[in-house]
């Protein structure tokens, strides 16, 4: 018979776990954080050279496009940008006549935002622009390696999802009795 013994089983792992190097190159997290900041960067040299708009008013543009009228907390949920960030880009983007804000209905506290002519027309001049932008990044990769890419990304994002309604907290060390 095959007996463990838990408490120097688990001990072992934490001191394996505790002793392994992490390098931030192979680290996924920052893996995907460098390359989604390096990808948002040199894109934005096109939106704020040819458009004058900058990352952040350029995803407000595309979700007010996509959700039409809603209000700045939706904005923030939908981008997972900071609501300082969103409520700077709208502000900006009000004062350039591409989005307006009324009142809203169901509350007045609350102002629903869309976009104005203008700002739909700024925003189906820059769409071709950034897609032309994506296939030239996406090129070195196969129609099969972009569908893989999308699904890897949409299987993380879903897992990110589970593990925030879980409210996951990884333990130092297992409690066994």
């Amino acid at each position: 018979m095959l007996v463990f013994n838990t408490q120097r089983l688990f001990a072992e792992i934490n001191t394996l776990n505790m002793n392994k190097d992490l390098s931030l190159q192979d680290f996924l997290p920052y893996r995907l954080n460098n390359a989604a900041e390096r990808i948002s960067v040199a894109l934005s040299r096109i939106y704020q050279t040819e458009f004058g708009i900058n990352i952040a008013e350029w995803r407000v543009l595309a979700a007010l496009h996509e959700r039409r009228a809603v209000l700045a907390k939706d904005i923030v949920n939908y981008t997972h940008m900071d609501k300082v960030r969103v409520s700077r880009a709208i502000k900006s983007l009000e004062e350039k006549s591409f989005l307006q804000r009324q009142t809203s209905m169901t509350d007045s506290r609350a102002a629903e935002l869309t976009l104005t002519r203008k700002g739909r027309e700024l925003y189906r001049v820059v769409v071709p622009r950034a897609l032309e932008w994506q296939n030239e990044l996406l090129e070195p990769l196969s129609e099969i390696d972009r569908q893989e890419l999308h699904r890897i990304l949409n299987r993380l994002d879903s897992r990110v999802e589970e593990m925030a309604r879980r409210k996951t907290v990884q333990k130092k060390s297992p409690s066994i009795e």
